[in-house]
């Protein structure tokens, strides 16, 4: 057993020296491609568990300035002055959006009276009251931003944070790969010119 984990070790010491070591059988273009990935892989495991801590705490940030900003919206009652579609038996819309946006009517601030479309249930009939969420003008918003809401959109953020680093490296992984596959079928092309003529003279 221990013989067979020493023949492990040599063969993975033999890949590694290949893959990085100055083996003549490699290129120049192939020790470069070697090191821009190990870099790649390198920013990807250091990058990665720093990343989402500090992207996490700006989307809170930022998510709390966003409820601060909400704390003067309020519901109040609007008078419906359209139906609603009644919700059919089989309804793909309804599946993502139960809410159908309507006109009606309601009192702003100062007494003024405001129109506009409000998100209302299928099947809601025209004088029907219902709550709506406006602004401190009056404005229609919908719903605040509750804590559960916040505290989604930091874990989202933070498990997004090093997926989407992890593409963006795979990207460049890809593009010097193609540069560097590029340059070694010129070089190819440029040594079978060469060679190639004298080769089929000797056949």
């Amino acid at each position: 057993m221990r013989i067979r984990r020493l023949a492990g070790t040599g063969r993975l010491a033999r890949l590694a020296r290949l893959w990085m070591g100055r083996n003549p059988l490699r290129r120049r273009a192939d020790r470069i491609e070697a090191l821009i990935t190990a870099g790649l892989l390198t920013v990807f495991l250091a990058g990665a568990p720093l990343s989402w801590g500090p992207v996490g705490r700006w989307v809170q940030h930022v998510s709390q300035r966003e409820q601060h900003a909400q704390r003067a919206w309020h519901q109040i009652p609007a008078v419906l002055l359209e139906a609603a579609p009644a919700a059919p038996h089989i309804n793909f819309r309804a599946a993502w959006s139960p809410d159908f946006l309507e006109r009606a009517r309601w009192v702003g601030p100062g007494g003024r009276v405001l129109v506009g479309d409000v998100p209302v249930r299928a099947g809601t009939v025209v004088g029907r009251r219902v709550l709506i969420w406006v602004d401190g003008s009056g404005r229609p918003t919908g719903p605040p931003l509750v804590h559960s809401a916040l505290m989604r959109r930091v874990i989202g953020a933070e498990v997004l944070t090093p997926v989407c680093l992890g593409f963006v490296l795979l990207g460049v992984a890809w593009l010097v790969r193609w540069v560097i596959d590029r340059r070694r079928l010129a070089a190819w092309e440029a040594a079978w010119a060469s060679i190639g003529p004298r080769w089929t003279r000797h056949r």
